[in-house]
């Protein structure tokens, strides 16, 4: 009886028109989660389902390097104010120059914050 399944598997394999196997791991999580995926749309065959993900399904990249600007300007002003916050504890005064750059510097935020929002849209 093994010997037939094996002649069998023999004459369905040198049948075959896709030749070229494709070979990945995955983990427990990751397995189940495909499963779930499989059959939330009805396909059993994980090689067909695999197949038509990867052929016809669409990569979304997402260029978030602006936000690294964003980022690098806000931390510039933290560090402005967080000078000004030592001068104001080491003399007890703050001058009207401090207030002013602190405002300026709040603007800039705003700024790109929403120049950010509106490139979002």
């Amino acid at each position: 009886m093994k010997k037939f399944k094996l002649l069998e598997l023999e004459i369905y394999m040198a049948d075959r028109r896709r030749e070229n196997p494709i070979l990945f791991y995955v983990n427990d999580k990751e397995l189940q989660l495909i499963i779930a995926r499989m059959r939330s749309i009805g396909i059993r065959n994980r090689s067909a389902y695999l197949r038509k993900v990867a052929l016809d399904s669409y990569i979304i990249h997402v260029d978030y390097s602006y936000l690294k600007e964003h980022s690098r300007q806000i931390r510039m002003v933290g560090i402005n104010i967080n000078q000004i916050a030592h001068h104001l504890n080491a003399t007890g005064e703050i001058y009207r120059h401090d207030i002013e750059a602190i405002k300026k510097m709040l603007g800039e935020i705003w700024q790109l914050q929403r120049s950010i929002l509106s490139s979002l849209r």
